[in-house]
């Protein structure tokens, strides 16, 4: 029977290849928009895990480059009656995007940004920073010219022709610029978000260094702009209570006349999470609608093609056919279409994937889609619900044919 059903549901090509094509459309929109939902939740989980525990401290209402910590700041963090819980610390000094502002014509977009920030190397290994994810070449060595960059630079950016021995110039004037040696290529992940979405690249020196380049610049230097801390990656609440405890000191005067802010990169990481659950919702009511229009369209195309066989079910009912018989053979005609659709459907989408996550294509290499056999899965089960849910009531009305009447021609 299902041989039948295959060779009638072709009869009429046209109206059976538009009526999988309006399925496929509406299950490559489900497939795509599923895809990129799950990669971006991925993402922004996989930075949430990674994130958490760390604390992020800085001067109270300054960020970047802005910020000014006294080194005296970290001596009272490793004093304090919770430095037994502060399993690494990463002091940082950040410069000020003038330093590298004529490198910005080289990134892919006008809003993104090329920073430069010092570190202590053995605290930064020690912390697993950007010095302890090495992917070509080597680390700086301390207090030196040299320099390692993002590798984002070099994936995202065709304008950014640098590699490694290269000269990295940061400018400490309108006129004036240090040559420092490029000696390596850390793996920075990205965060997934589209390629038009601005992006802070990084590059990273000894922080010694950092502050000589200050000083040439003539700002003040010997000073901090951020402290990382990791403490035990328990959960974001526990993380929580050390910020608490942190502005708790800085409240008190613990760190004389500065005041310190903290925050954790985790607890924005959750905060993107919860909001994500809109893009589910929205993904739920594509896949909802994609399976009305797609009954729709089967209950359309099956009618007609119905209409134009009535004749033709009264003689197999003559000649023996039952009810049940009638009904399977439109059902299957109908789950064919469903499932020829879901065929097109995917191939359609893994195309427009492969475009979307194309460096020249729209969302560039940053989107993150995640294609899993469950989503795969998932487009099967969508096309065969689409292909019965549009089929029964074609079934039911050739089911009811009655032979004599029709024949007789009533």
């Amino acid at each position: 029977m299902f041989r039948f059903s295959a060779k009638n549901v072709f009869r009429k090509k046209t109206v059976a290849f538009l009526s999988s094509l309006g399925i496929a459309f509406g299950l490559m929109l489900q497939f795509v928009l599923g895809g990129f939902s799950a990669g971006v939740i991925a993402q922004v989980q996989s930075n949430f895990k990674s994130s958490l525990g760390v604390v992020q401290v800085t001067e109270l209402g300054q960020a970047g480059a802005s910020s000014r910590l006294p080194q005296s700041v970290l001596a009272v963090l490793l004093a304090s009656n919770f430095s037994q819980d502060i399993l690494a610390y990463n002091p940082k000094v950040e410069l000020a995007p003038k330093f590298t502002v004529k490198y910005s014509g080289q990134l892919k977009n006008a809003a993104d940004s090329l920073i430069v920030i010092g570190v202590n190397q053995t605290l930064d290994v020690v912390f697993e920073g950007p010095t302890s994810k090495i992917q070509n070449g080597t680390a700086f060595s301390p207090n030196t010219d040299e320099i390692i960059l993002d590798s984002r630079l070099l994936e995202f950016n065709t304008n950014f022709s640098k590699a490694i021995g290269d000269m990295f110039k940061v400018w400490t004037s309108g006129t004036s610029y240090i040559n420092m040696t490029i000696t390596g290529i850390y793996k920075q992940a990205d965060s997934g978000a589209p390629s038009f979405v601005p992006r802070a690249y990084y590059a990273y020196t000894d922080i010694r260094t950092a502050w000589r380049l200050i000083g040439l610049a003539g700002d003040p230097n010997g000073t901090y702009t951020g402290i990382d801390l990791q403490f035990p990656p328990v959960s974001n609440n526990v993380t929580k209570e050390y910020i608490d405890k942190i502005k708790a000191l800085s409240d008190a005067g613990a760190f004389g006349t500065t005041s310190v802010d903290a925050s954790s990169p985790g607890q924005f990481a959750e905060g993107i999470s919860n909001t994500l659950g809109i893009l589910n919702t929205f993904t739920s009511v594509i896949s909802f609608i994609t399976l009305l229009a797609g009954a729709m369209a089967i209950i359309v195309a099956q009618l007609n093609s119905i209409s134009a066989r009535m004749k033709e079910f009264a003689i197999l009912k003559s000649t023996g056919w039952k009810n049940r018989h009638i009904f399977k053979d439109v059902i299957y005609e109908s789950l064919i279409l469903g499932v020829l659709g879901a065929i097109i459907g995917l191939v359609l989408g893994v195309c427009l994937i492969a475009f979307i996550s194309n460096a020249g294509g729209l969302f560039g290499t940053g989107a993150s889609i995640l294609i899993t056999p469950v989503s795969v899965l998932q487009l099967v089960g969508f096309a065969l619900g689409i292909g019965i849910i549009g089929g029964l009531y074609p079934a039911i009305k050739a089911a009811r044919v009655r032979p004599v009447t029709l024949l007789k021609g009533e």
